[in-house]
């Protein structure tokens, strides 16, 4: 006695329904069930357009004080880029540089404050002290420190905040924009 070959056997799955093209319908591995369902229909696959990153425009004064700055600034355009939203709309920036709090940020110098502003994936740091504020800033050559004191600095004194600049030239513009637009005499720049 012979048998008939034994039919193919598809695993458990829902499938296109054979009678209703608009349906899938659960094939349990040996029969066709009444169980139906709406067939989702994939949507034709969207054209992937390439363009170019928009970049920012940035503001002319934030941009001017970019285009002056010597030492790198590797990992703070994204601040740079974030700048403008930290700003007053009477406030002009006069010089800037790349430095380092808790991260890569950009220490800027502006005619009512210095700040200093990092955006990280895990954290951000805005530093910041206005003009009736600061009594003095300090540039430590050694440790490449740029420290911000609201009171005098000794030995004892603590900084408002410090950031570590790499540029000497950069520090200096920094200082002497802080020194001009502070009322001078006021301010120490040591």
């Amino acid at each position: 006695m012979t048998y008939p070959p034994a039919a193919q056997t598809r695993p458990a799955a829902w499938l296109p329904d054979p009678l209703d093209d608009a349906l899938v319908r659960y094939w349990d591995g040996q029969r066709w069930t009444f169980h139906t369902a709406v067939r989702k229909v994939a949507a034709a696959p969207v054209p992937q357009v390439v363009s170019q990153p928009v970049q920012p425009v940035l503001r002319p004064d934030i941009a001017a004080a970019l285009e002056r700055v010597r030492g790198a600034l590797v990992g703070s355009m994204k601040e740079i880029n974030l700048l403008d939203g930290h700003l007053g709309a009477e406030e002009r920036v006069l010089a800037l540089t790349g430095a380092v709090g808790e991260g890569r940020g950009v220490l800027v110098c502006t005619n009512h404050r210095l700040l200093f502003l990092f955006v990280g994936l895990l954290g951000k740091q805005f530093l910041q002290v206005g003009w009736n504020q600061a009594k003095a800033i300090v540039y430590d050559r050694n440790s490449r420190m740029f420290l911000v004191y609201v009171t005098k600095p000794t030995k004892r004194a603590v900084p408002a905040f410090a950031v570590r600049v790499g540029n000497l030239s950069d520090a200096q513009t920094v200082a002497q924009a802080a020194g001009a637009a502070s009322a001078a005499p006021r301010l120490d720049v040591v």
